[in-house]
């Protein structure tokens, strides 16, 4: 089954002292993180992964272990991590502590975050934290939403109808959009985003027939997504690349 790679970051409810979060940053693959990040994927996949690599600003060496709370649980789903080593289920705090050297980040192997939806369909909530072992004030935390979301109810409310991809891709000034819905979609929107995952625009779709046009000309040249939500659940998610 296809697997919905979109990662939405949202605004962060987490509150992080600046002088810690100076210290301690997250990123993937050179994006920094927010505090919170949203990662989609199907009730039926075996497992959603959301990566992040961790970096020490300061001119010491840190020894830094992680610590998972999981918030909310959907019941009957199951979450695990890795921090050098991969733990059961039942383990919060990793025993395997990483040196990170002073101004050096983590490899990307060494951190994932691991969610089994187990074919429940919801989002539950799971929060990271990675901490200094031998000054545990020193520390930084993430908020991973994991949203399993069946890919076929935007399409079986989209039957009859169509949406098309967004037009010309490559960009420059804009893009367009060809649509009819069916009378079983109570909205519909098309969100672009960043490489973050933050949305940089967003445009609705109105009842019925029509062609959406989407001005982009703030937008930095570069690779970006767009996803055509429908009812709420992501129907199709698809690359757009801005280019002058």
């Amino acid at each position: 089954m296809m697997k919905k790679l979109l990662l939405f970051f949202v605004a962060s409810f987490l509150l992080i002292s600046f002088s810690k979060a100076q210290e301690l940053t997250l990123s993937w693959e050179g994006e920094a993180l927010g505090d919170t990040v949203m990662v989609v994927g199907d009730p039926g996949d075996f497992e959603i992964l959301f990566h992040a690599q961790v970096t020490n600003n300061t001119d010491n060496g840190m020894n830094l272990k992680v610590f998972r709370e999981r918030l909310y649980l959907i019941d009957g789903a199951t979450s695990l991590f890795c921090w050098g080593l991969c733990y059961s289920p039942a383990v919060d705090t990793s025993t395997k502590n990483i040196l990170i050297k002073a101004d050096s980040t983590s490899k990307p192997e060494e951190f994932s975050g691991h969610y089994s939806p187990q074919t429940f369909v919801g989002t539950s909530i799971v929060k990271y934290t990675f901490y200094n072992m031998d000054n545990p004030e020193t520390r930084v935390s993430i908020v991973c939403k994991y949203k399993a979301s069946p890919e076929g109810i935007a399409e079986e409310a989209m039957r009859g109808g169509f949406i098309s991809e967004v037009y010309p891709n490559p960009a420059t000034g804009f893009v367009s959009l060809n649509y009819q819905l069916t009378p079983q979609v109570n909205e519909a929107y098309v969100n672009v985003y960043n490489v973050l995952g933050a949305v940089v625009k967003e445009a609705e779709l109105h009842r019925g027939d029509g062609k959406m046009r989407m001005d982009i000309a703030d937008l930095k040249n570069g690779v970006y997504f767009y996803s055509v939500l429908v009812n709420g659940d992501v129907y199709k998610t698809k690359k757009l690349i801005i280019q002058r």
